[in-house]
């Protein structure tokens, strides 16, 4: 073993003097999670078996020791991640070595769609380092996966000779005014076309449209494109016939949304029905209601109630109303049966989620657990978290992937382990210690703070956590909302203003979850505290919601808010979210 030097030695015994005296003082205060008693040793512990390969990364980095660098990164756990991602930012090695190692580093990574600030970040890296070493292929290839960063933009302008791919790249990432300017006034009508019409120009988006049937005269995209840029203009008859030579469910909707503009009503819906997808039958009852056609309506619900689709729960509670509003009792018995116990409308009609109680899990001890600890004795929660999520990555039991989830939850990480206990509860999992971790207490003394500042239950803000963001504290929305509560920018400043401070930072746990729940605070006393119109408000925002609720089409009637909010993403955020907070509340409650 190798021992410590005099230095380290005379401070490890003047750090265990002091904790010596300060720990009395603690009052007994419960140690951090995975932390063992503190001892003071007199030997290394990286000398240890577990803890050997991170000594040796230890002792390469302060020996600048690519070598051995480079060989623990020839591995496939956290710690080869780590050694790639260090030989990748030295700057002392040449930039094609460099690259290499960013490269390496990329195949390892634990990458989460949810990533994307990060992931940005490291393609910029990996991007200047590329340029440095000649390497324009790759540097091109990064730069794009960091769109739309500025510095992305114009390494793209600068690197990218050609102007149809410059512009080909602009257009995928829907930069749609860079992708027009990027072809400096050529003619490429495939990009021209989807970038005029994104933009809302729907007579230049004709144009490049035609010019590029001209080209290929039976390329779909285009031929499409024609018609629907020809309906926003507003010739309907012409856009009718366009889409009538066309083939599929779109073009039929396209017909169909025509003949409700030209007042054809039974036209509109049969085009609609004629489309099977259950999109275009919701469609169609939401038009047969507002013409007060509940008769005709109710056989369409039924059908969508009967089938697959997302919309299937909706349509079955929406049924069994107006069944039971019509009279209809052999239609109200079927619908009623077609609600999904569990759901929503479930938790409506008394069909419940059955929370359990308790736990028949095999207690297991991965590998990993002992390396985790080991690591937080030295003071790396990091790699601690690293090399268990390394190693959930690798776990197929529910046991192992418990014991490893229970880990990581105590260490602060609620979002991959969540997901991983998440896929045994949706397989039928009724073991309680997978249910908790599948729908974590996360940030608990945040988050019960917080709540009771505002005057909210804890389990509110978990259920709208966990339906933003899964709990990934640096998560960006396509909409480039932040953090755990997903604030969109504009709200974010508007909430500093309203608690009379600058803007904190959105990814950080304690500024968001604060944020977030004055924000459910101020909907709770602008709606009477009712959770529903309250969370409805949290994802559409609180004036629709309210003039929706209040005004003559829904009269404050529930049943009929549920039916009348517009956009399907709020719907099913509604609905998931309460869900969300019955089963909290039955997990956690059931404990006090």
């Amino acid at each position: 073993m190798k021992l410590l030097s005099p230095q380290q030695l005379l401070l490890g015994l003047i750090l265990g003097l002091v904790l010596a005296l300060l720990l009395p003082a603690l009052g007994g205060r419960q140690r951090p999670p995975g932390f063992a008693e503190v001892r003071v040793s007199t030997v290394d512990p990286y000398e240890s078996e577990v803890l050997e390969p991170y000594g040796r990364f230890r002792d390469a980095v302060a020996a600048g020791d690519t070598a051995t660098l480079a060989e623990l990164a020839s591995g496939r756990d956290f710690l080869a991640y780590r050694a790639a991602l260090t030989l990748a930012r030295d700057p002392a090695l040449a930039p094609a070595a460099r690259l290499g190692h960013y490269q390496r580093m990329l195949v390892l990574r634990l990458d989460d769609p949810l990533a994307r600030s990060e992931r940005r970040s490291l393609h910029l890296e990996m991007a200047r380092v590329a340029e440095a070493a000649g390497d324009a292929a790759v540097a091109v290839a990064s730069y794009r996966e960091a769109l739309p960063e500025d510095e992305a933009v114009e390494a793209l302008k600068r690197l990218q000779t050609n102007p149809y791919r410059l512009a080909n790249s602009f257009l995928q990432d829907r930069l749609n005014r860079l992708a027009l300017e990027a072809l400096g006034g050529l003619t490429a009508p495939s990009i021209e076309a989807p970038a005029h019409r994104a933009l809302g120009e729907y007579g230049p988006a004709l144009d490049a449209y035609e010019r590029w049937l001209q080209e290929q005269p039976g390329n779909l995209d285009a031929r499409f494109g024609q018609a629907w840029s020809t309906y926003y203009l507003g010739d309907l008859d012409a856009a009718d016939s366009l889409f009538a030579a066309l083939p599929g469910s779109n073009a039929l909707y396209g017909r169909a949304i025509i003949a409700n503009r030209q007042g054809n009503l039974d036209r509109a819906v049969t085009l609609l029905t004629q489309t099977g997808e259950a999109r275009w039958l919701w469609l169609a009852t939401g038009l047969l209601e507002a013409r007060d056609r509940y008769q005709e309506a109710l056989p369409i619900y039924l059908r969508l109630a009967r089938g697959g689709s997302s919309y299937a729960d909706d349509a079955a509670y929406r049924a069994l109303v107006l069944a039971g509003r019509l009279g209809e009792g052999v239609a109200a018995a079927e619908a009623e049966a077609l609600v999904p116990a569990g759901s929503f409308f479930g938790l409506k009609l008394g069909k419940g989620v059955v929370v359990p109680e308790g736990s028949t899990l095999d207690d297991v001890s991965p590998a990993a657990l002992e390396l985790a600890r080991a690591l937080i004795f030295v003071n790396d929660p990091e790699a601690a978290v690293g090399e268990l999520l390394f190693a959930l990555r690798q776990a197929d039991t529910e046991p192992e992937t418990v014991a490893i989830g229970e880990m990581l939850q105590s260490l602060g990480e609620f979002h991959r382990s969540q997901r991983a206990a998440q896929r045994f509860v949706s397989a039928g999992s009724r073991e309680a210690r997978t249910w908790r971790l599948a729908y974590p207490g996360a940030y608990p003394e945040l988050v019960v703070r917080e709540a009771t500042g505002q005057d909210l239950e804890p389990e509110l803000l978990w259920a709208i956590m966990r339906q933003e963001s899964l709990f990934f504290p640096t998560a960006v929305s396509h909409a480039n909302a932040k953090g755990l509560m997903q604030v969109i920018p504009s709200t974010w400043n508007w909430l500093a203003d309203l608690q009379n401070e600058p803007p904190g930072d959105p990814f950080d746990p304690a500024d968001n979850i604060r944020y977030g729940a004055y924000y459910l605070g101020f909907l709770m006393n602008y709606l009477d505290d009712d959770p529903e119109l309250v969370v409805s408000s949290y994802n559409r925002g609180q004036g629709y919601i309210k003039r929706l609720f209040e005004g003559p089409v829904v009269g404050q009637d529930k049943d009929e808010l549920y039916r009348e909010i517009d956009a399907f993403e709020t719907r099913e955020y509604l609905q998931r979210v309460m869900v969300n907070y019955e089963i909290y509340k039955a997990l956690y409650r059931q404990e006090d």
